[in-house]
């Protein structure tokens, strides 16, 4: 990851005032790295500075309300913020919108149609475990395809496949109850039985031997 994806995903998750020293130590990078991409983040509004006497900074309301207004005709897609939201999910185990927003710092809204613009290019899916992205490649790509529905076909799909996986489980208790011990039994049965011919042999040609 680059630096400005370090501080970028470092602002988005991080709840509390920071300066560029708490940055530069959550991230591993060098203050050097941090100070310019600050000052880039200061200039699109990205963070915003809250204090008069510190150089102390905090998110500028959480998510662009500019951004928040708009509809997804005319959203405005920002591939460092799909980049740190895939980061996010890669992280963890989310299964609603709710609770990415809640970790995310972001509205429902955005989480949603951003999930919906990285699921459009195959970006996410869902599995057993919820949300989980399945490439990083096309970040860039993010908004230039949307699909309507997509998000809800993927919950469709993934409930359709746990369905089906409890169908085949609740299949193979019913066929292990119906079989029950008895081809065990009937192959220890074979067994014996030939075991018993064999000894009975070795027992005639013994006696045999000593008439």
């Amino acid at each position: 990851m680059t630096a400005r994806e370090l501080i970028l995903n470092f602002v988005n998750q991080y709840r509390k005032p920071f300066d560029a020293d708490l940055i530069a130590k959550m991230t591993g990078l060098d203050i050097d790295e941090v100070e310019p991409v600050m000052v880039e983040m200061i200039k699109d509004k990205t963070i915003k500075l809250i204090s008069n006497r510190e150089p102390i900074y905090a998110r500028s309301n959480r998510f662009n309300t500019t951004v928040d207004k708009q509809m997804r005709p005319n959203w405005h897609f920002d591939p460092q913020a799909a980049l740190a939201l895939l980061n996010l999910i890669e992280q963890g185990r989310y299964t609603s919108i709710r609770s990415i927003a809640e970790a995310f710092g972001r509205s429902r809204q955005w989480v949603f149609v951003y999930l919906e613009a990285l699921a459009s290019i195959g970006m996410i899916g869902l599995n057993q475990n919820g949300y989980c992205v399945l490439t990083k490649k096309d970040v860039n790509k993010v908004g230039f395809k949307i699909k309507r529905g997509i998000l809800r076909e993927l919950g469709a799909h993934c409930s359709e496949l746990h369905k089906q996986q409890n169908q085949q489980d609740t299949m193979g208790e019913w066929n292990l109850k119906m079989e029950g011990p008895e081809p065990l039994e009937k192959e220890m049965e074979v067994f014996d039985s030939h075991n018993q011919a064999v000894m009975q042999t070795l027992s005639n040609h013994q006696q045999m031997r000593y008439c």
